[in-house]
C-alpha cells in the first residue's frame, strides 16, 4: 500500500470536506479541488509543524496539544472516521465478531483510539474538516 491511489481523494458534501488518509499535504497543494483557504493554512501553518511530503494521517498521529496545528484542526472541527473489530458473546456462548465504524472528533480520537491505530487494531478510513469551521478562520 505504499503507493495506493485508492485512498488519495478529496470529496465534499454540504457541510464537510473529506480527505483520504494517504493524501499528502504536497498533493493537496497541487490539487484544484482543495479549497484555497485550506491550501493557505497548509502553506502558512502546517508547514511549520510537519513536512509537506507527510500524509495527513502521519501528521494526525504525531500531533500534540501543544502544537499550533492542533488548535487549527480543533477550529476546523476535524473528525476521524475509522473502524475496528469487536468480539461479543452471543446468546449461546458463541463469539460473534462485528466491525464497528466510528466517527469522532480529533480530541476524542487522540485520547481514546490513537493507540488502537498504532497497534494495528483499528484502521482510519478518512479525515474530514467542517466547511463552517474553514469559513470562520481568517488568514
Amino acid at each position: 500500500m505504499k503507493d495506493n491511489n485508492d485512498f488519495k481523494y478529496m470529496m465534499q458534501d454540504t457541510s464537510h470536506i473529506f480527505f483520504g488518509k494517504e493524501l499528502t499535504y504536497a498533493e493537496m497543494m497541487d490539487r484544484d479541488d482543495v479549497p484555497f483557504k485550506f491550501q493557505a493554512i497548509i502553506g502558512s501553518y502546517f508547514s511549520k509543524d510537519t513536512e509537506l511530503s507527510d500524509r495527513i494521517l502521519d501528521h494526525l498521529m504525531k500531533i500534540t496539544k501543544d502544537e499550533f496545528s492542533y488548535r487549527i484542526y480543533d477550529q476546523l472541527k476535524l473528525q476521524v472516521r475509522f473502524f475496528y473489530k469487536e468480539e461479543k458473546m452471543g446468546l449461546f456462548g458463541q463469539k460473534k465478531v462485528s466491525w464497528v465504524h466510528k466517527t469522532c472528533k480529533m480530541q476524542e480520537f487522540l485520547q481514546n483510539y490513537k493507540e488502537m491505530v498504532e497497534k494495528g487494531e483499528a484502521t482510519i478510513e478518512d479525515i474530514s474538516i467542517s466547511k463552517l469551521g474553514l469559513m470562520t478562520i481568517s488568514i
